[in-house]
């Protein structure tokens, strides 16, 4: 597990001042030791690299995971090429005894033959870049740096956070944002999902790797998909749970962790490979409930965390810190995780899988079958889709560096490329068979019977993290206990909309449309109080903070 961080100057300024400083954010306190009061780990600068002049300088740092081999970076002065990644690749060629002895690979040779693939291609590096990744199984974020350009990249579906920014003479990406902002620059933005951005001396310029691939019908008899669902999440579970000796898994006990809970124990036990559910929530929250039963059901060790009042509110400037965002769904969701990771994290979890996924690729929200009786089954497949393709920054993103506050890789089996492939060639009156259809992803949940898990677990219906676990309705006790109301709102004349207009999670953005519109909408003055804490703890752009700041000089 890696983050990955770059600057550059484009007047041959030097730049190394500021990649240290980029690089403080992963090692505040600079003792070295991990801190468990603040969640703190390791994190190891492997490599730097910086040109003759002083103006580019890259790093990698990283945190060891078990038997994984750390992911050193590949360099090559004579073919003036440097390679960075984070993540996995699956289905590398292999190498031949042969091409270890002619070009010197090592025993830990990933990146290298990542290096070899570019190599044999023509072209300059992006064109190699393409070329070379085009069918290649990962989950990854890669920087390729040559003479005159450095190319920072993320896989099609975004599964590793990567940020860019620009301002004046400096450029520079990172692997969170915290690094972008602490060396001035103030308008820091994600690189998304299947995009590549090309670092020249005149700055920066984003292109698309991999183009969308939205796939004919081709299944449309139930049976044979849920046999195509089963071989092909087997598979991405497999090849996740190499060189681990334990494991954790995220558990809500809704399907589509419960459905992965199942397949991971099932799978690591006759490997040798200890399995841990976890699941945060209040005491008399649903996910608990459900979550102890199933444990119970299937015999998988399982952590509980409940969380009162006290907790929750404690959490709050923890999950920004580490979303490093104001958005009130991006934090209430990320409090129940964090707590879980939590507990991960103190067991001696590195590796931790999440079941995000499913309700996009099989239509598993609940104001699906609403769009489909109002506005039709092209309108439905289309707000599916836009609702995966945004799964980077709306849910990812946040997940990744949650775990990584923690010194945890997360997983995501639901996002592997042969799975979402099959999903996209199915046929979508299997997933959403009607706007009656109050349970959808039908192929999903006939799999998770198949492989035995319990019809009370299978066919539970959808709730969202934050309301599963009952946190939604605590953080407006909380806002009010510290002084943010409606009344406030009214007297500075606040509005989450002055802010900003953009909307993360498919219910705020257009969900509270078709489905109860309290349960969804956010109260203004939760907003507000969130905004208050992001501000104070400098998790903002520039922009966010002077439209923040105004308001809350008004207090």
């Amino acid at each position: 597990m890696s983050q990955l961080v770059g600057v550059f100057s484009s007047d041959d300024s030097k730049v190394r001042d500021k990649l240290v400083t980029m690089l403080e954010t992963f090692h505040p306190h600079h003792d070295g030791k991990a801190n468990s009061e603040n969640n703190e780990h390791r994190w190891l600068v492997s490599s730097s690299f910086e040109n003759i002049a002083g103006s580019r300088v890259l790093a990698e740092v990283y945190s060891p995971i078990e038997r994984k081999t750390l992911e050193y970076p590949y360099s090559d002065y004579d073919d003036n090429l440097v390679l960075l990644y984070d993540g996995e690749f699956y289905n590398l060629p292999p190498v031949t005894p042969e091409l270890y002895q002619n070009h010197h690979l090592t025993d830990k040779a990933c990146i290298e033959e990542l290096a070899y693939l570019l190599k044999e291609h023509q072209g300059d590096l992006e064109q190699r870049i393409k070329k070379a990744l085009k069918d290649l199984d990962g989950n990854y974020a890669l920087v390729a740096s040559s003479t005159d350009q450095t190319v920072v990249m993320r896989d099609p579906l975004g599964t590793k956070p990567l940020y860019i920014a620009k301002d004046g003479n400096f450029s520079a990406f990172a692997s969170n944002k915290k690094a972008l902002w602490r060396i001035g620059l103030s308008n820091v933005m994600p690189l998304r999902a299947s995009m590549l951005a090309i670092f020249t001396q005149n700055g920066i310029e984003i292109k698309r790797a991999f183009l969308p691939n939205k796939r004919s019908i081709e299944l449309k008899d139930l049976g044979q998909v849920v046999d195509c669902y089963h071989e092909a999440i087997c598979s991405s579970a497999r090849k996740r749970l190499t060189d681990v000796d334990k494991v954790g898994v995220l558990l809500s006990g809704g399907v589509d962790s419960c459905l992965i809970a199942k397949l991971v124990s099932d799978i690591a036990s006759p490997a040798g490979i200890k399995a841990v559910a976890y699941t945060a929530g209040l005491s008399d929250s649903p996910d608990i409930s459900f979550a102890q039963g199933f444990a119970r059901e299937i015999g998988i060790d399982h952590q509980v965390k409940v969380l009162d009042i006290d907790d929750v509110e404690k959490y709050i400037p923890k999950v920004i810190d580490a979303v490093e965002e104001r958005d009130f769904v991006q934090i209430e969701v990320g409090i129940a995780i964090y707590a879980a990771l939590d507990m991960a994290r103190q067991d001696g979890i590195k590796v931790i899988f999440s079941g995000q996924g499913p309700d996009e690729l099989w239509g598993g929200y609940s104001w699906y079958p609403d769009v489909l009786g109002e506005d039709g089954r092209q309108e439905l497949s289309r707000r599916m889709w836009d609702d995966f393709t945004k799964g980077d920054v709306e849910t990812l993103d946040r997940e990744n560096k949650i775990a990584r506050a923690h010194g945890v890789e997360m997983m995501f089996p639901y996002l592997d490329s042969d799975v979402v492939k099959l999903a996209a060639s199915v046929a979508p009156e299997l997933k959403v068979t009607s706007e009656n259809d109050r349970l959808g992803k039908h192929p999903h949940r006939r799999l998770a019977k198949k492989i035995g898990i319990p019809d009370k677990y299978a066919d539970r219906n959808k709730e969202a993290a934050q309301h599963g676990s009952g946190i939604h309705s605590i953080l407006d006790i909380i806002a009010k206990r510290n002084g943010f109301n409606a009344d406030l709102v009214n007297k500075i004349g606040y509005a989450s909309s002055k802010i900003t207009t953009e909307k993360m999670g498919s219910s705020s953005r257009y969900g509270y449309q078709y489905a109860e519109s309290s349960i969804w909408q956010v109260p203004e003055h939760v907003q507000l109080y969130l905004d208050m804490i992001a501000y104070n703890k400098g998790m903002l752009n520039e922009l966010q903070r002077e439209r923040i700041e105004s308001f809350l000089e008004k207090i």
